[in-house]
């Protein structure tokens, strides 16, 4: 008979490592009511501590304290930072049935403990911004399959538990994402991301929110609502057309340089001739024709090459957005270009004329100049 593998002992936390961490949980995250722990393991063992709804906060937290107890392969470069610890929290509805066995209620607690493990099982690390993507739904009710890690909505002392002088536990806020919101950050990294949310998702778990990203997001390249809706929010003395001001003028500059595809051209055959007469505002077309949205297969493969190289908000120089930015500063001056009444949107004000474009026109046309020598050189000319 094979003689059994001896089970291996749990990495644990001292009494008075845990006894720190429950403190730091009860100040900052809430009073603990109650607790599942986990016994039978030969790793780690977890406790995820269960905060009821109070007056000041209506909604239950599920808090963990064990996951820390293991120190995760951080990578050497960030050695000094002390992130070898982590403990993982999140938020659910005050009405959520954590008692049930139903997969639509279970899966809060199952994904907190897969997540604690996954650090042992691949010998990697968590940390603020990164994504764990599980391909598939989380549960029937609801079309979430992964998450990013972001600091505790409960202020920034909330987000370290000191242990000792030289030791520390980080607390994460697990955010459920839909598998567009996980490919977004995914290419534009966890703070483009955040801020696509900003507006979209509260910390608490909400199963019927809907996408901050759409599923089709690499094919939309701006949309006149991201820009128009900072002029009804901010209260700004403009019309909501300025929104598409600067997507005007780049599709006016592509369709001007044959960027536009043949398809896309010969659909709109009557109003592209009219825009370019002058008698059809190019911002009404941009809204009432294309829905508001400046996407990549209204392009050549050229025309998408470069705006996929030049027409991105998260990028480095050369970037269109910021290219709006500066035209704006030079038009209005510095002083007053950071004035109050713009509200850092002075990009809006900047009167849509004739020399609008021609103003516009001279960075795109640098940019593409740029382009244009990086598809042949493989570098931009200032890296000479």
């Amino acid at each position: 008979m094979a003689r059994r593998s001896k089970k291996k002992t749990p990495e644990l936390y001292t009494e008075e490592q845990l006894s720190k961490i429950e403190e730091h949980i009860e100040k900052y995250f809430g009073q603990i009511e109650n607790y599942y722990q986990e016994k039978d393991t030969d790793d780690i063992k977890l406790n995820i501590y269960i905060i009821p709804p109070s007056v000041e906060r209506r909604h239950l937290t599920l808090v963990t304290a064990g996951m820390g107890a293991h120190e995760m392969n951080v990578p050497e470069s960030l050695s000094d930072q002390k992130l070898t610890r982590a403990e993982l929290a999140i938020c659910l509805p005050p009405s959520w049935k954590l008692d049930s066995d139903d997969i639509e209620y279970y899966w809060p607690l199952h994904l907190v403990k897969l997540l604690s493990r996954l650090p042992i099982e691949e010998n990697a690390w968590l940390g603020w911004g990164h994504t764990v993507d599980y391909c598939s739904s989380f549960a029937p009710n609801t079309d979430f399959s992964g998450v990013i890690l972001t600091n505790p909505p409960f202020g920034n002392e909330s987000c370290v538990c000191k242990l000792s002088d030289d030791e520390e536990v980080n607390f994460y806020q697990i955010i459920p994402l839909y598998s567009s919101e996980i490919a977004f950050k995914n290419k534009n990294g966890a703070s483009a991301l955040l801020g696509e949310l900003s507006g979209e998702y509260s910390y608490i778990v909400d199963t019927d929110r809907s996408p901050a990203v759409p599923d089709d997001f690499g094919n939309i390249i701006d949309r006149v609502d991201d820009h128009s809706y900072k002029i009804e929010e901010k209260d700004l003395d403009l019309p909501d057309i300025c929104g598409a001001n600067h997507i005007a003028a780049f599709f006016r500059w592509a369709m001007e340089h044959d960027l536009l595809c043949d398809e896309f051209t010969e659909f709109f055959a009557d109003e592209l001739p009219l825009i370019l007469k002058g008698k059809y505002d190019i911002r009404r077309f941009i809204i009432n024709s294309l829905g508001g949205e400046l996407t990549m297969d209204m392009f050549t493969e050229q025309g998408q090459a470069f705006a996929e190289f030049y027409y991105d908000f998260y990028c480095e120089p050369p970037s269109y957005p910021d290219d709006v930015d500066k035209m704006a500063e030079a038009y209005f001056g510095t002083e007053k270009y950071n004035c109050e009444e713009f509200a850092d949107e002075a990009y809006l004000f900047v009167p849509f004329n004739d020399d609008y474009f021609s103003a516009m026109y001279k960075y795109i046309d640098h940019a593409y100049s740029d382009f244009c020598y990086y598809q042949e050189h493989g570098k931009l000319p200032d890296e000479e």
